[in-house]
């Protein structure tokens, strides 16, 4: 496990901000990762749990406790079919790269969501979503420490408490600590219907049409690059949180 003292973090966040962590462990491993956090809980030490940096902002004065980055990797095919696969993804796995790994292999669901910053690990926190597609719709389980119970667990997406750029784990925020996101899939090369109508547009298919998986994906990260979404370590000019904003909701009226 890599172990720094007095690290900025404005080298961990997608903003370039933060001062320095008192203690800083990368945490390459699930176990590496719930051990860490369950070895700062046990001695009453603040702990910051990071992933990618996105959606973060740190303050000059830095973290006066343990900064733990989720270093962990890995994908893993739990089982294949013709219709489906079932994979689970360490939360250290980048989010984008994992997209397009998905997209290559012809695994649907997820490539509405390309461009996104963050880890893996990350994303059932927010439940991610965008141009019509959410992650909720295509997790099975997630994996993490329970910080209360002090235990490792896995939570099936029906008990993860799944809403509108929510989740339970949003809702208890800092009790647990995701290791690992579970995925089914569909298998093929042409995705759902294109409900967002911008991205309808683009691809050149009516509303509720489908479009291939690949074409879904090329278009998304280009309607990001025009909007300054997508991060470029060499355009300071992208140097973001990423989209962070919601959609209002209001109710209907008759």
């Amino acid at each position: 496990m890599l172990t720094l003292t007095d690290e900025p973090l404005a080298r961990w966040t997608t903003l370039r901000l933060g001062g320095p962590a008192a203690r800083f462990l990368q945490a390459e491993s699930r176990q590496e990762l719930y051990d860490a956090v369950a070895s700062a809980d046990a001695q009453q030490e603040p702990a910051l749990v990071i992933g990618g940096g996105s959606n973060l902002v740190v303050a000059d004065a830095g973290f006066a406790g343990t900064v733990v980055r989720v270093g962990s990797r890995g994908v893993s095919v739990d089982s294949l079919t013709d219709e489906a696969v079932t994979v689970t993804v360490e939360a250290g796995e980048g989010w984008e790269p994992f997209v397009a790994r998905a997209v290559a292999a012809g695994w649907l669901g997820v490539e509405a969501l390309a461009g996104i910053p963050g880890t893996v690990g990350a994303v059932p926190v927010q439940n991610v979503g965008a141009y019509g597609q959410e992650v909720a719709d295509t997790i099975e389980s997630v994996h993490a420490f329970d910080r209360v119970t002090r235990e490792p667990c896995t939570l099936a997406a029906a008990d993860c408490g799944f809403g509108y750029r929510s989740s339970g784990f949003k809702r208890e925020p800092g009790r647990y600590v995701v290791g690992a996101v579970t995925f089914r899939l569909p298998r093929g090369q042409s995705g759902g219907p294109v409900r967002y109508a911008e991205l309808a547009r683009r691809i050149d298919v009516a509303p509720g049409e489908p479009a291939t998986a690949g074409d879904v994906m090329r278009t998304v990260l280009d309607l990001r690059r025009s909007k300054g979404m997508v991060l470029d370590d060499a355009d300071h000019d992208t140097w973001s949180a990423g989209s962070f904003f919601t959609n209002p909701i209001v109710a209907s009226s008759r």
